[in-house]
């Protein structure tokens, strides 16, 4: 079962500039560091030794002078310099030739038609492990590696491969979690196909749910997406089921069935039918000029008059239909979590205003700096060869100290903006009432003027 990482090393040629005054004193670049871990490991453990190396299109003895030579020749000399890789096996899978041998078939089918590789075998672990210098600037043209995210996926799969056919085991890696929201959307279009019969009627359905669906002809891909603005998703990552053919098909079908009025006979639009006045006491012993004056006059026709200026002017707002828009609510809902921390970090210190939880920040602020700089410190005495081993525990200790200080000032700032905006929002809704107030007050002016 062989364990793969791989990252970048960037150039570091800016801390010699100290040994200016003394040019026979010289310091590694990024990129003879690296070699030097590969085959020395120097920096290390007194008994971890490179035993096995192996040069892949340069000489294992003079990789860096190798490697630098193409990096000059193709004037790429910054930036990132090279890749560091390795390979580690289980305890006593595998023998030092056999980890050796099925690291340079790794390095020759990843990396090696392009670039220069140095291969070095570690036996200073109980798991042998392979390491893997790969020259960013490739010999053949002078390009650099492109970093991408599916490198990593090959430099795995290919030592996955290479393990089968040395029989090894492999270590399964677990299947990516599909997002809830794709099972979400799957609901919606099986709805919306179950509603419409027309494209029209099935956007009319996705909409009605939450969702807006596009399917410009001169885009390559169908897409849906939240009406709250979320990213839209491409049809065909939901499955074949809900690409836009096998839509089209199920629409087909239920034009054929039911015509191209499903949409209408399931949701059929609301109508408003005004109901007659009917009065509650009937007309019996009143003279005539009493029922004109209660019917034309009474207090019933006046109040419909009234009711009538007001919706014209705009006091009383159209009758509007809730629809719920369950995207929406999931934005509204996704930071639960955060907004309960934020809450229980000011409730906990009782803060008894906003410029207390700033000045806390601050001083948050200033203890990572000081905790920073004590590690940074103690990485510099790690870096020397007769380095005390207690180092690495202290490093450990100052970064978990950071991390917790790091969370808590994230936590601060969060709640500062959202105090603001909280405070910021209660300040546009009074100015909407006091305006909405005026406005009314001066309805009422204009209308006992009349």
């Amino acid at each position: 079962m062989a364990v793969t990482k791989i990252w970048t090393i960037k150039d570091s040629l800016q801390r010699v500039l100290d040994y200016a005054a003394n040019p026979d004193k010289t310091e590694y670049d990024a990129l003879a560091k690296t070699l030097h871990y590969a085959e020395n490991d120097a920096k290390t453990k007194l008994n971890e030794s490179a035993q096995l190396v192996t040069g892949i299109h340069c000489r294992a003895d003079h990789a860096w002078e190798d490697m630098r030579a193409v990096q000059e020749r193709f004037g790429k000399t910054d930036g990132v310099v090279a890749l560091h890789a390795y390979q580690s096996f289980r305890e006593g899978e595998v023998t030092p030739e056999q980890c050796h041998e099925i690291g340079v078939a790794l390095a020759r089918k990843v990396w090696g038609k392009r670039f220069q590789v140095l291969v070095a075998t570690h036996m200073n672990t109980d798991n042998l492990h392979n390491h893997f210098v790969i020259n960013s600037v490739s010999y053949v043209d002078g390009k650099k590696y492109e970093q991408r995210r599916s490198q990593y996926a090959e430099f795995r799969e290919t030592s996955d491969k290479l393990c089968r056919e040395y029989g090894l085991s492999v270590l399964e890696q677990p299947k990516a979690k599909e997002p809830a929201r794709y099972a979400r959307m799957r609901e919606a279009i099986d709805q919306a196909c179950e509603d419409a019969s027309t494209a029209e009627d099935f956007h009319r359905a996705l909409y009605r749910q939450g969702y807006i669906f596009g399917s410009d002809p001169n885009r390559r891909y169908a897409t849906i997406r939240a009406r709250d603005g979320g990213r839209a998703v491409r049809l065909y990552r939901l499955g074949e089921e809900y690409d836009l053919p096998a839509i089209d098909d199920r629409l087909r079908g239920n034009y054929l069935l039911y015509g191209p009025r499903l949409y209408e006979l399931k949701h059929p639009p609301q109508q408003y039918t005004p109901k007659r006045y009917r009065p509650k006491d009937t007309y019996a012993g009143k003279s005539i000029l009493q029922i004109f004056f209660e019917v034309f006059f009474g207090e019933s026709q006046m109040h419909r008059l009234y009711l009538y200026y007001c919706y014209q002017l705009g006091i009383l707002p159209k009758k509007q239909h809730l629809c719920i828009n369950r995207p929406e609510l999931e934005r509204i809902w996704k930071d639960t979590e955060k907004i309960l921390a934020e809450h229980a970090f000011v409730h906990d210190h009782k803060f008894p205003s906003l410029q207390a939880i700033a000045d806390y920040r601050k001083g948050l602020s200033r203890q990572i700096d000081a905790l920073a700089a004590q590690r940074a410190e103690i990485v510099k005495q790690m870096r020397r060869k007769e380095a005390p081993s207690e180092l690495a525990d202290q490093r450990m200790i100052l970064t978990c100290q950071i991390a917790k200080l790091r969370k808590e000032h994230k936590i601060a700032e969060g709640a500062i903006k959202r105090i603001q905006r909280t405070r910021e929002s209660n300040r546009i809704d009074q100015e909407n009432r006091n305006q909405n107030t005026n406005y009314r007050n001066r309805c009422r002016n204009r209308s006992r003027q009349r």
